[in-house]
């Protein structure tokens, strides 16, 4: 409930002053939290320093992660503005090129032909998410929860207050259903959030990323959009939609699969090179591959182990009811003597 007051009180601020002064204020308050979070800024600059440790220094990298910390502040500020995006001044908050790319996706989104729009953890592909939903173009986003229920339905409702249908990361097999019911569906394609996933080179070093966006779209032989939404200097947004990435089909579908998280993971990295200051990666990105092992299989044992605990409350309810017909007809039995 800590973190829902937190939002709660961050919305009402940031709705209660005009743009520049919000976003000032979150900026200062993103470079404050940086200091706090020390585990995060830790992981943050471990990442930095693998991807760009060859061409900046130790000083260098430290000002990259305050202006990081800043922009998230930011994107922060701007995602619980959301209810003060309208048509009427989307044009202060994105470019005029980007809403012509927001038509363009809007356009994929209503050919009656499925696609993906694919993305990583770099800009605030939110808002621009939310710029195609506000046009009235049927876009469904995969979302991870928040560990608080509270602000998980507090984030979903301002996602779904400008049109967006929101698929929880748990619920992925929803996708397939949408895609082949001729659907849009958004997805963030760098960071694995339920363990699982396989094991691609990032920035020249293996890591573990997801690829249901990949396997997804060659089962359907979709294509797959790389859209983005960056910050520019003059405080508004670019949002682009790329050239789409059609995955490779033959008879070897893991190998397939391979290819095409590997062409993604180019774009995004591209896309990360030219916009560092944008890219919050405040979880372990190279780091956690062993780690992710180790969650997977204890992924299976507590899936094993709620099974075994179905089970024996299944047997457990069968016992009682059973218990519970012997009473009832032992009851009768001494009724009728």
């Amino acid at each position: 409930m800590f973190a829902y007051g937190v939002y709660q009180f961050g919305a009402f601020l940031a709705q209660r002053f005009s743009p520049p002064t919000a976003r000032k204020a979150a900026a200062a308050v993103g470079r404050l939290s940086c200091s706090f979070q020390q585990r995060n800024r830790r992981h943050l600059y471990r990442n930095l320093e693998i991807a760009f440790g060859e061409e900046l220094g130790p000083r260098e990298l430290r000002r990259l992660r305050s202006r990081i910390y800043a922009n998230f502040g930011v994107f922060v500020c701007d995602f619980l503005r959301l209810p003060k995006l309208t048509r009427a001044n989307v044009r202060d908050i994105f470019t005029e090129s980007s809403l012509e790319h927001v038509r363009r996706l809007g356009e994929l989104s209503k050919s009656g032909r499925p696609a993906i729009s694919l993305t990583g953890h770099v800009g605030h592909w939110e808002l621009g998410a939310a710029a195609v939903g506000l046009h009235g173009y049927p876009l469904h986003i995969l979302a991870d929860a928040h560990p608080s229920p509270s602000v998980t339905r507090f984030f979903d409702a301002r996602r779904e207050e400008k049109g967006l249908k929101v698929i929880p990361v748990t619920s992925f097999h929803r996708c397939l259903r949408l895609m082949r019911e001729n659907g849009l569906v958004a997805i963030v394609g760098d960071r694995p959030t339920t363990g699982q996933g396989v094991e691609a080179t990032y920035f020249g070093r293996p890591t573990l990323v997801p690829d249901g966006h990949a396997t997804l779209a060659r089962r359907l032989r979709v294509p797959l959009y790389p859209t983005f939404c960056l910050l520019q200097s003059d405080g508004r947004y670019e949002f682009t939609v790329q050239d789409p990435i059609v995955p490779r089909v033959t008879d070897d579908e893991q190998a397939d699969v391979r290819d095409t998280v590997d062409r993604c993971l180019r774009v995004i990295e591209d896309a990360v090179r030219n916009h560092p200051e944008q890219w919050y990666v405040f979880r372990p990105v190279w780091d956690h591959v062993e780690s992710a092992r180790q969650d997977r299989l204890a992924l299976r044992e507590e899936r094993r182990r709620a099974m075994l605990e179905r089970r024996e409350a299944k047997r457990e309810a069968t016992e009682a009811r059973r218990s519970a017909d012997q009473t009832r007809r032992r009851v009768r039995r001494e009724r009728r003597r």
